[in-house]
């Protein structure tokens, strides 16, 4: 599925965007950048789950990651 937004950029936020792409595709980069934050918030989301987990579950999460 494509989607199409519209934001509207400060003059400094738009200046540094277009500094970053030098002609290049400013599309493709705020992409990257909203994927690249979507997938911090996954981990971030993970980590506090796991930090829920107690008892046996806890000790095969610990053991999963002792192999790391």
């Amino acid at each position: 599925m494509t989607m199409s937004i519209s934001i509207t950029l400060d003059d400094d936020l738009g200046a540094e965007l277009n500094a970053a792409v030098a002609g290049s595709n400013r599309s493709a980069l705020v992409a990257e950048a909203i994927r690249e934050y979507l997938d911090k918030r996954a981990i971030a989301d993970a980590t506090a789950w796991h930090a829920t987990l107690d008892g046996e579950d806890a000790a095969a999460f610990a053991d999963f990651n002792a192999a790391w």
